[in-house]
């Protein structure tokens, strides 16, 4: 189970279950995080669910989001971070990830920017249950990338060299590629249509990805091509 607690000046406001992602974060009242203050914008800031994880999305407010200090566009959520929108903080708690550590859930932390891994090295229930040393060196991250093949940018390789990386057009169909050590994996976190790859309907997910496979999302075509594993 996944919550947010709002607080402002160390004061507890607030608090909101976000299993049931999306959660739009901001001053309108449609938002299922509702703040009413002139710092937050009237969209500020969405959570989408992608398996039993959750990312924030920065919706191009003047004030920014910030995760644990730094301002992010996308960020994939750990156990007590806190998103700074305005003059409110939200700390994000997810019990399922605070009794669970998993070898896979370890490689999308080390992977991260430096301020938020450092954040979760400073974890002390990470602390108190490490992975060991020589389980973690043999595992490698395979390494892709994804042409667009029509639509804006059409021509443009964007490389797959996050653990998350989104496509699509929010509003209408947002898919996201999901980097992890057996491959990589294509979730739906928003809209309806029906996603295509290779020319075949998916409706099951997430959905592992191979070299060469061609994705329809959004009215878009997308090339994913997986690079030669480098020598070990």
């Amino acid at each position: 189970m996944a919550k947010l607690v709002l607080s402002s000046g160390g004061s507890i406001l607030h608090q909101y279950f976000i299993d049931e992602a999306p959660v739009g974060i901001g001053r309108d009242p449609a938002n299922t995080v509702h703040i009413d203050h002139p710092t937050v914008s009237r969209r500020h800031a969405r959570i989408v669910a992608v398996g039993e994880d959750h990312i924030i999305e920065d919706l191009g407010g003047s004030n920014g989001t910030f995760v644990n200090g730094s301002r992010v566009e996308r960020r994939i959520l750990q156990h007590r971070d806190v998103v700074d929108c305005g003059a409110y903080q939200l700390r994000y708690l997810n019990t399922r990830l605070a009794a669970e550590v998993e070898l896979d859930r370890t490689m999308l932390i080390s992977a991260l920017p430096g301020e938020v891994k450092a954040a979760a090295a400073h974890d002390p229930l990470a602390a108190s249950q490490p992975i060991p040393a020589r389980r973690q060196a043999r595992v490698r991250f395979p390494s892709a990338s994804v042409r667009r093949l029509t639509g804006p940018g059409a021509g443009q390789r964007v490389p797959l060299d996050r653990v998350v990386a989104t496509f699509g057009r929010p509003g209408q169909q947002v898919v996201v590629f999901t980097r992890r050590p057996q491959g990589f994996f294509l979730s739906v976190v928003e809209g309806a249509a029906t996603v295509r790859v290779g020319g075949r309907s998916v409706d099951a997910f997430p959905h592992p990805l191979r070299d060469g496979d061609e994705i329809e999302v959004a009215g878009q075509l997308l090339e994913f091509t997986l690079n030669p594993a480098a020598p070990a």
